[in-house]
């Protein structure tokens, strides 16, 4: 199985080297002129959830995935998980996504768990500077999540799975926010909690700062925190100018 999800993935034996970045620095001289979130596992302990269902599905068909398939494909748009996941059980991706979604669209809003510090500080980021979020998941998901967490009004932008014709890892989804918000990708600042996140963030040319939620997940940036409540972070946020 792990050639297959390595063909799906796209997966590399070695990733470039980081270049430079302002967020090098800490607390950085820098400051945007645009914001760019993820959404599941950066704002909301929703991809949490998603992976726990994925395990419970496959621990009823008495299967499991070993510990690189279960990195290489978290973060990945539904229908890498689907086919990696179907492969595994021995059954119909068609059937097996039919199964999923439903399962994870039954409870998506049932407990909406915002991760510490994320609302607060985009808040405080949308006060100053244009915000979009970016999201491997469907439109309806997205907005249904958006709405639930009361932030709807607050982004200047969403872009979904079906916005773009690549999903992440491509970049197309953080180009198309930066284009929304009509900012450079180099002036946009990006949030990412997964691998593949990451990796759609730093090939758009965006500087990111990774806070990976997921264990497991190791994504490459030139900045790791381990939670958005960073008083560092905070006392940068209260920093800036407002451009709006």
């Amino acid at each position: 199985m792990q050639a297959r999800v390595d063909t799906l993935v796209g997966m590399t034996s070695e990733p470039a080297a980081l270049p430079s970045s302002p967020l090098d620095q800490w607390p950085p001289r820098w400051t945007p002129g645009a914001v760019i979130f993820d959404c599941d596992g950066l704002l909301v302990d929703t991809e949490g959830q998603w992976v726990a269902l994925q395990d419970s599905y496959l621990s009823q068909h008495g299967v499991s995935l070993d510990a690189a398939t279960r990195r290489a494909i978290t973060g990945r748009a539904v229908e890498v998980v689907v086919m990696t996941i179907a492969e595994a059980v021995g059954k119909q991706p068609q059937l097996v996504g039919d199964e999923l979604v439903a399962a994870h669209r039954e409870h998506i809003g049932e407990r909406l768990t915002p991760l510490p510090g994320a609302l607060e500080a985009l808040r405080a980021m949308a006060a100053v500077r244009p915000v979009a979020v970016a999201s491997n998941s469907p439109r309806d998901m997205l907005d249904l999540k958006l709405a639930e967490l009361g932030i709807a009004d607050v982004i200047d932008a969403s872009i979904a799975i079906e916005d773009v014709q690549a999903p992440k890892p491509a970049p197309d989804m953080y180009l198309a926010a930066a284009r929304a918000l009509g900012a450079e990708p180099a002036d946009c600042l990006g949030f990412e909690d997964s691998e593949t996140g990451a990796e759609a963030a730093l090939a758009a040319g965006l500087q990111l700062i990774a806070i990976p939620s997921i264990p497991g997940q190791d994504p490459r940036s030139p900045r790791r925190l381990t939670s958005m409540a960073d008083p560092v972070l905070t006392e940068w946020i209260a920093g800036w100018e407002v451009r709006r």
